[in-house]
């Protein structure tokens, strides 16, 4: 139902870690934060030889963010791949090949 704007970024480092990300996206998308005992269930990780990377999606009142980091090994670069779109029937439809766009840095299929 129209265009849908997928940012890209990179960053040095492991920017802040799983936890510090998700609760960051969390707080974009008016959440409180979550503590370490809830990540595993926030998020679904995926690895490679060389990557590690999560995925999460995230739903409020505000919309639903799909985010996803990967971090390269090799230069010690994170990866982020998310898009914010208002609705859960927008995020069905984007959420499998955004994934996969994010899955696919670390060489890593659907």
């Amino acid at each position: 139902g129209g265009p849908v704007e997928v940012a890209v970024t990179r960053f040095g480092g492991r920017v802040g870690g799983e936890l510090a990300n998700v609760n960051r996206w969390r707080g974009q998308m008016g959440l409180g934060p979550i503590g370490e005992g809830e990540l595993d269930a926030a998020i679904a990780r995926f690895s490679a030889p060389g990557y590690e990377g999560y995925e999460a999606r995230i739903e409020s009142p505000q919309g639903v963010m799909l985010a996803a980091g990967v971090y390269e090994e090799s230069t010690d670069q994170t990866w982020f791949v998310r898009a914010t779109v208002p609705d859960a029937e927008t995020a069905d439809r984007l959420q499998t090949d955004l994934f996969r766009m994010a899955r696919s840095i670390a060489g890593v299929g659907g």
